[in-house]
């Protein structure tokens, strides 16, 4: 407990210093049920109709679910042609590469290039200083 509540706890003690009077709730439920006006909620002279209000649509909300569909065959377009371009980029990157043959100097040379983790900068460094 901090300070605060130590405080309170000697000034006012454990007592609860609410109390309710005796029977208290026993009667509460039969005088709120007495306090409330009396009312025939069905009556065979009057019939009451309430016809619901209609409120002016805006347009955007008459035109919502055609929204939705133009908007989702839309996303639908987008990535079918994306696939389509993708795929076809694909296949003329490939065919427009040749693979060109290595000699055994050149892959030794990509190797140690690898194991010393050097980059073309730097390797045109030392090339440069020679």
């Amino acid at each position: 407990m901090n300070n605060e509540e130590k405080y309170i706890r000697e000034k006012i003690g454990q007592k609860n210093p609410f109390s309710v009077p005796e029977g208290y709730f026993d009667q509460l439920a039969e005088q709120v049920m007495a306090q409330l006006p009396e009312r025939d909620f069905i009556k065979s002279e009057q019939t009451v109709t309430i016809k619901p209000q209609r409120h002016a649509k805006s347009k955007i909300v008459a035109l919502r679910p055609w929204l939705y569909a133009a908007a989702s065959v839309v996303i639908v377009l987008v990535m079918s042609l994306s696939y389509y371009f993708h795929r076809n980029a694909g296949t003329e990157l490939q065919a427009s590469t040749t693979v060109m043959p290595v000699s055994p100097e050149e892959s030794y040379i990509d190797e140690a290039a690898d194991y010393a983790m050097l980059d073309n900068v730097e390797i045109y460094a030392y090339l440069a200083e020679n």
